[in-house]
């Protein structure tokens, strides 16, 4: 249905509302075009989405995830963030196009049903990004109805010298497996990007793409200088991981005062069309130049707890004006629920500080989870709202089960109750993409069956001989995780 009547819902405009309202919410065109009371006509005769008993809301959005995680659900284990890259590595098998496909079907799949609406996929497709690989991605996006922006991940370091340790320490053998994957120099990647953007941008209207480059620790300047000529040119946006873990801070460049933020602005990258994943070892400096730049942030807790990161100076970032959203990581690491991450967020802010004013309130998690999310797709004021005139992405959550009743404050039923368990209906640019729990334009159960089949298949390809390197790795990772700095993002118990 292209022009239709969702009746009898009580809306919740945005995280500014108090309560909610009950509105029968008009959509033309991919657009709301007109909030009325319950009952009124605002044209004759339209087709009806019965919404009674449902709360809708703005659709969420993921400002951080991975795609091909979601053949690996659930299994990473509980190690450092660096440990489980080489875990990740040694499961880089060679992947079909039709493994792209599936894995983000999947993923767009769990999305949708959570009430998830939009999201950045920081996509890896091997060592250098494939035209073939991220079409793939993208017309699995296409085809379920979702809202994507994808970030084809890139880097040109070898692993080992992204590492504070002492690489002569490790045995040889393990020194030449690590160094051994060879990156194919920058103008391979920004070849791929060129015809991406000439085949996709503007071509589709929920899908677009940005910068993916990974980590600074993981770039040789050559690379960030032609990233940075590359988004001034075609005005896009970086999407990337920084300072997730104490390790990188320890690389932090001395001669940019200590800082990857000051490092990567000399490169024009720093920016409001920027979105930095993570940002757990953010130093004052770093925030500081960070809200002058407007740039964007993007809060992983629960990954940044599964990996041992950190925790993230949330509740500071947002008080200096950093525009801050949230992001699910992996799916082989956690749900990809928002509003779980949205609870998590919220509770840690209330161990980081005695003041409970200084608490990041359920309501703004949420604000993060909805219009904070839509700016990272340049979408302010666009989505993460329902309003006339804005874009229709909607989820409508049932709210007559005993999570919301009986019912007490709104934000404490959508934050610390609600996980997306009870999402029946989504709309996704005012085409209804799920309704009564399931995905409409795919078959979910085929998905399902094939999906499970290539993950089997992914974990005969793992080259043990890389999980067998982590010993020794670990040792030196927590000599330098022990170092004493003046900088802690861990929690210390006395």
């Amino acid at each position: 249905m292209s022009r239709y009547a969702i009746r009898g819902a009580d809306v919740l405009r945005n995280a500014s509302q108090d309560r909610p309202e009950r509105l029968d919410l008009w959509i033309e065109g991919g657009r709301i075009a007109a909030l009325t009371p319950s009952g009124a006509s605002h044209w004759p005769d339209p087709d009806v989405l019965d919404a009674s008993g449902m709360l809708a809301i703005p659709g969420l959005v993921n400002g951080h995830t991975h795609s091909q995680s979601a053949l690996l659900q659930g299994s990473i284990k509980g190690e450092p963030l660096d440990i489980f890259v080489i875990r990740a590595i040694a499961r880089r098998v060679p992947r079909s196009l039709r493994t792209f496909h599936v894995g983000a079907t999947l993923h767009a799949m769990a999305m949708l049903k959570h009430g998830i609406t939009a999201h950045i996929d920081h996509l890896r497709d091997g060592l250098v990004p494939t035209i073939e690989g991220v079409e793939a991605v993208l017309g699995a996006y296409r085809d379920i109805g979702i809202r994507a922006a994808v970030a084809p991940m890139y880097e040109d370091r070898v692993y080992l010298d992204s590492l504070p340790i002492d690489q002569a320490a490790l045995p040889q053998i393990v020194r030449d497996r690590l160094t051994a994957a060879r990156r194919p120099p920058p103008e391979e990647y920004f070849a791929v990007m060129e015809e991406l953007v000439r085949r996709w941008r503007g071509t589709e209207g929920r899908l677009d793409l940005l910068l993916g480059v990974d980590g600074p620790q993981r770039c040789t300047t050559r690379l960030l200088e032609m990233t940075g000529e590359f988004a001034t040119r075609h005005r896009m946006g970086l999407h990337t991981h920084l300072l997730e873990a104490k390790t990188q801070h320890l690389m932090a460049p001395a001669e940019h005062g200590g800082s990857f933020v000051r490092y990567l602005d000399g490169f024009g990258l720093i920016n409001e069309r920027t979105s930095l994943a993570h940002f757990v070892w953010c130093t004052p400096e770093d925030i500081a130049l960070a809200a002058e730049r407007r740039v964007n942030v993007v809060h992983n807790p629960v990954s940044n707890l599964a990996l041992g990161s950190g925790i993230q100076p949330m509740a500071r970032l947002m008080r200096e004006g950093v525009n801050v959203a949230l992001g699910t990581d992996g799916q082989n690491n956690s749900a990809v629920s928002i509003l779980e991450q949205a609870k998590l967020a919220s509770l840690l802010s209330r161990v980081c500080d005695t003041d409970p004013e200084r608490w990041i309130d359920l309501r703004t998690v949420f604000r993060m989870a909805t219009e904070n999310g839509a700016k990272l797709l340049g979408l302010d004021g666009k989505a993460g709202i329902i309003e006339a005139g804005a874009r229709a992405d909607i989820a409508l959550i049932d709210v007559t089960g005993p999570e919301w009743q009986p019912r007490g404050d709104l934000y404490n039923h959508l934050v610390l109750h609600e996980s997306g368990a009870n999402v029946r209906h989504v709309l996704v640019e005012g085409e209804i993409v799920v309704r009564d729990g399931r995905c409409v334009r795919v078959d979910e159960a085929a998905v399902l069956e094939e999906a499970c089949a290539i993950g089997a298949e992914i974990v005969r390809g793992i080259d043990p001989s890389l999980d067998r390197d982590t010993p020794h790795v670990m040792r030196l990772l927590i000599e330098a995780l022990d170092k004493r700095v003046q900088l802690n993002r861990f929690a210390e118990l006395r």
